[in-house]
């Protein structure tokens, strides 16, 4: 019973290790990258309803969240490669996996209002694979004085 056990883990070893997936050459890896490659008719688009939003009025010290939801209205994966904030009261977390066509995504910032008083317009910057390259969306919030 024992021999048997031993023989069919070994058998089930090699049938594994027979299975598995040659290295791609170089080649292979370089046309697949250059089929990613956006052209004049290929390309992903960030599609939004709202790039720029009121968030309404909030006390100097609060921290407001806001989200914004996008779509891959393009033909091709969207990889969005970073997400830049015009300030640093201002922090940006963002879908980082492909997002394929007609799939959805997310921007989420969150806005720290200590030392801001007025209106505040600020604006987050979306580098990703699209043309052009950068989208743009931004909020605006009336920031109340607080109360001593």
């Amino acid at each position: 019973m024992k021999k048997m056990f031993v023989v069919a883990l070994a058998a089930l070893a090699i049938v594994a290790c027979e299975n598995k997936q040659k290295p791609r050459n170089q080649q292979e890896i370089l046309d697949s990258v250059e089929a990613m490659k956006p052209s004049a008719d290929r390309f992903p688009v960030i599609k939004i309803d709202s790039p720029s939003v009121n968030l309404g009025t909030i006390t100097e010290g609060d921290t407001i969240y806001h989200t914004y939801r996008f779509s891959n209205a393009g033909n091709m994966p969207l990889a969005i490669s970073n997400v830049v904030a015009s300030c640093g009261c201002t922090t940006p977390s963002y879908t980082t996996n492909l997002i394929a066509p007609g799939e959805q995504g997310f921007i989420k910032v969150m806005f720290n209002s200590k030392n801001k008083e007025g209106k505040v317009h600020k604006t987050i910057t979306v580098h990703a694979n699209t043309n052009p390259a950068e989208q743009v969306f931004s909020f605006n919030v009336e920031v109340l004085k607080k109360q001593q």
